[in-house]
């Protein structure tokens, strides 16, 4: 199977080619914050203000970067492109700890005691990974 990054509709996904049909089928990416401790990401998840924390997932590279530059404090953080597999397999293993997920957040919104609109819990958002 080939994969295939193209731009669609301002969104860069993948489409996997199957050499039997050439069928497409596009995937969007997701981007997460991420640093590499001996060769696994880590991946940057933010307190929510009740106790949880959460993992900011965004839709775009851009999102991603921008909000690095205003939660990521040190060095080697940097924009990690994910599919919904790799994504969802993060969440499942290593950060199933993790009980939200925050949906292209917005730098400097997340001080208020509120809860995001556009949070999520994690189990409702690998279901959107792996069915959507």
């Amino acid at each position: 199977m080939t994969k295939v990054i193209e731009k669609d509709n301002g969104y860069r996904v993948a489409s996997s080619l199957r050499s039997d049909s050439h069928a497409r089928r596009p995937m969007l990416l997701n981007y997460v914050v991420a640093r590499d401790e001996n060769n696994v990401p880590k991946l940057l998840h933010i307190p929510l203000g009740f106790g949880e924390e959460t993992l900011p997932v965004f839709s775009s590279w851009g999102m991603a970067r921008n909000f690095a530059l205003s939660y990521a404090s040190g060095e080697g953080w940097y924009v990690k492109e994910c599919s919904a597999g790799e994504l969802s397999s993060l969440l499942l293993r290593p950060y199933a700890g993790i009980e939200w997920v925050l949906f292209d957040p917005l730098p400097g919104r997340l001080s208020g005691g509120d809860a995001p609109t556009n949070l999520m819990a994690r189990e409702r958002f690998v279901d959107h990974l792996l069915l959507g």
